[in-house]
């Protein structure tokens, strides 16, 4: 049984984060409204993160110097590597990808267009190259099993009437049901799905008065945040800045 107290919290924040996501519309400018839907979600998470975690906007980028498009809420963790920050009060910049842990967009309305837009920025995520984490007491990396960033989709509505979420996921995923790109969707009012990686297989939660399907989706998303951050190590942020290998002096 849940803690009544905590959840009557979280619910009474998604319900203010629902009527400032509902009236963005009203202020007539895209990127206003972009960016009012963002902070509705942020508003949300804020409160439960813990120290070792945060959360921003922008784009993901690997050693290499591969780029994600535009991201508009990342969950990462800044103890493991720092992020390059343009707007510090916003946390709006470049984050490392082995400091990423979730990758969310968030959507007004969801439809076939704003999934597929997702999806093709889940396959970019996907082709990330971590750093390893663990090295010997000579200083040499040891390859290991990490978490990797998890993409997921978010929305405060959806255009279908009667189809499942889930069923028009899969018809634009082809490997949907076995190695999903986005791996979990909330939709206000229609559910949430989660794919477990480990069983194969999704899950599902259904909507309720208190917006249960919010509460299961952030719920899912805090429990994870531990072990990712466990399975990234410690990762050194000197293989972003140096471009050569020193020589021996004789």
């Amino acid at each position: 049984m849940p803690n009544e107290l905590f959840r009557h919290f979280v619910s009474d924040t998604i319900d203010s984060t629902i009527r400032l996501a509902q009236s963005a519309p009203s202020v007539g400018h895209p990127g206003m409204t972009g960016s009012i839907r963002e902070i509705a979600l942020k508003n949300i998470f804020r409160p439960i993160l813990t120290d070792v975690a945060d959360i921003g906007s922008g784009k993901i980028t690997d050693h290499r110097g591969h780029l994600s498009k535009e991201t508009d809420v990342i969950i990462y963790s800044k103890d493991i590597n720092p992020p390059i920050l343009y707007d510090t009060k916003n946390d709006l910049g470049i984050f490392p990808a082995e400091t990423c842990l979730y990758a969310i967009e968030v959507k007004s309305k969801s439809n076939s267009a704003e999934i597929q837009d997702a999806i093709e920025k889940a396959q970019l995520i996907k082709e990330m190259e971590y750093t390893s984490g663990i090295y010997d007491e000579l200083g040499r990396e040891h390859q290991h099993t990490l978490t990797r960033i998890v993409s997921a989709f978010f929305a405060f509505s959806s255009d279908l009437k009667e189809k499942s979420e889930l069923d028009r996921y899969l018809g634009l995923d082809s490997d949907g049901k076995t190695d999903p790109l986005i791996r979990a969707i909330c939709i206000v009012g229609r559910g949430y799905w989660y794919f477990d990686k480990h069983n194969q297989c999704w899950w599902y939660w259904k909507p309720t008065s208190d917006h249960g399907e919010v509460i299961a989706f952030i719920g899912g998303v805090i429990n994870t945040i531990p072990d990712a951050i466990a399975s990234r190590g410690r990762p050194r942020f000197g293989k972003y800045l140096i471009n050569t290998s020193g020589s021996k002096v004789p």
